[in-house]
């Protein structure tokens, strides 16, 4: 007897709720248990959304809701909306795990071909800039603020203010021995956060400590501009002491 053709199809089968809900936690815990959007589970789910909201009366909202009820049974929060935000160690765990993957500070294009658990904007929103946000992770990593050339072990080295060039006035080397915090950001985003002698970053290399050098040093005459500015760390730094690279 031929094969016979019909209009009809086969329903699919059902999915029970538990079936549902155990796809849904493996998708949380996949972002630690943070919460995710439709599009996250699709990248990841056995299932489509389409289904899950299916089930919990067209709302992915219900469908989270009963996942979080599922969790609780078992001592475990899922972290929903503005508390997934208010952790900043989650966001630095995220931007560890791909400057350390990259190999380098990740760009906003990089960040976002990476499918991280945290969105650039997330970043980029709390700390005003996503140059800023890379700083912060960085002085999160190593344990300390980054800091210019004459700082050692937190204390202004003097020692040296009287040999200022003939040449530049002293009164205005003072006023600007502080390097402001835009500069330090621009000199640490052009290095790429890492010390351009030896190139090692606190990203990647544990207890790594940044200092902001000056090429020419201050007692030379050297001043705050981008030019004269690098970023090395603490050990690059220590050994290059007031020495002009030159030399």
């Amino acid at each position: 007897m031929g094969f016979k053709f019909e209009f009809g199809r086969p329903r699919i089968k059902n999915i029970s709720e538990d079936e549902i809900l155990d796809e849904l936690e493996e998708v949380a815990k996949h972002f630690n248990y943070s919460y995710f959007r439709r599009s996250d589970f699709n990248k990841i789910a056995e299932i489509h959304s389409a289904t899950v909201e299916r089930h919990f009366g067209g709302s992915w909202s219900a469908a989270v809701r009963a996942l979080s009820k599922r969790l609780k049974r078992k001592n475990i929060t899922l972290l929903l909306g503005r508390q997934r935000g208010n952790s900043d160690e989650t966001m630095f765990n995220e931007m560890e795990r791909i400057w350390r993957k990259l190999g380098h500070r990740p760009s906003r294009d990089e960040w976002r071909k990476m499918k991280p658990i945290i969105s650039y904007d997330s970043i980029y929103r709390r700390f005003g800039g996503w140059t800023n946000a890379c700083l912060k992770f960085i002085e999160y990593k190593s344990g300390s603020s980054v800091v210019s050339s004459h700082k050692v072990f937190g204390k202004v080295d003097t020692s040296k203010t009287r040999a200022i060039s003939p040449k530049v006035n002293a009164t205005e080397i003072e006023k600007t021995r502080s390097i402001s915090l835009n500069i330090r950001l621009k000199v640490l985003n052009r290095d790429k956060f890492r010390c351009v002698f030896c190139g090692k970053s606190p990203a990647t290399d544990i207890g790594t400590q940044l200092h902001i050098d000056h090429i020419v040093p201050f007692s030379k005459g050297g001043g705050n501009n981008l030019e004269n500015l690098q970023t090395l760390c603490f050990e690059c730094n220590l050994g290059k002491s007031n020495r002009d690279v030159a030399e």
